[in-house]
């Protein structure tokens, strides 16, 4: 019977060998080999997925994967973005209140939340302050680009359909700079917990070689 199966091409098959070949195909344990750039956080850095978290951004960008990547000075976050075309590979990095202060000024950035109608906002970074490793993920100038409800989930929405239960709602903000390679994303959750992050965009050619886990 098991030669009849061979001949006709039945029997178990297994399972296509799973490849990445962009930052969406990853998975925690896979690790990244990075190109020498300007982010001196991560040029030409080894870095591992230690886990991930899905977005869901208002029909902008659905079932976005965002990988934690561990090997750095500190955690960076990798995904595909939709806001530069030519530069979609989407490096974060988190700063504290104190930092984007230092950065763009108290007055400009609290200006963000108590002036919520207005959508003209701009920032407008510091001269004077001293990047450190942040060097690279710092434009000079943004205007806010995106302000909306968007949705977040540990459970991967690559592999199964995920139910209302499964996202959790945050609102969000995202200021890009005019060349689009930089951005300040910024998600506010119940009870007024408020991340923000750094980011650059790069060339999907800045990941020099992928590794499985």
């Amino acid at each position: 019977m098991g030669l009849f199966k061979s001949l006709l091409g039945g029997g178990d098959k297994s399972p296509p060998a799973r490849t990445v070949e962009s930052p969406k195909d990853l998975q925690p344990g896979d690790m990244l080999k990075m190109e020498f750039s300007e982010q001196t956080l991560i040029s030409g850095q080894t870095l591992k997925v230690s886990e991930q978290v899905f977005y869901d951004i208002s029909a902008v960008e659905n079932c976005k994967t965002v990988s934690t990547l561990e090997g750095a000075d500190q955690r960076v976050l990798l995904s595909v973005s939709t806001v530069n075309p030519d530069r979609p590979l989407e490096l974060a990095i988190s700063v504290l209140p104190e930092k984007v202060f230092e950065l763009f000024g108290r007055d400009q950035f609290v200006a963000i939340f108590d002036e919520p109608d207005n959508t003209d906002h701009r920032l407008q970074r510091r001269t004077n302050v001293e990047l450190g490793e942040l060097q690279g993920f710092v434009g000079d100038s943004y205007f806010q680009e995106r302000t909306n409800e968007a949705y977040r989930s540990k459970k991967d929405c690559r592999s199964e359909t995920l139910t209302d239960a499964d996202w959790g709602g945050f609102d969000y903000k995202l200021l890009v700079t005019d060349d689009r390679c930089h951005a300040v994303r910024i998600e506010v959750y119940d009870g007024g917990r408020t991340d923000v992050y750094l980011i650059a965009y790069l060339a999907l050619n800045k990941v020099e070689e992928y590794w499985l886990a």
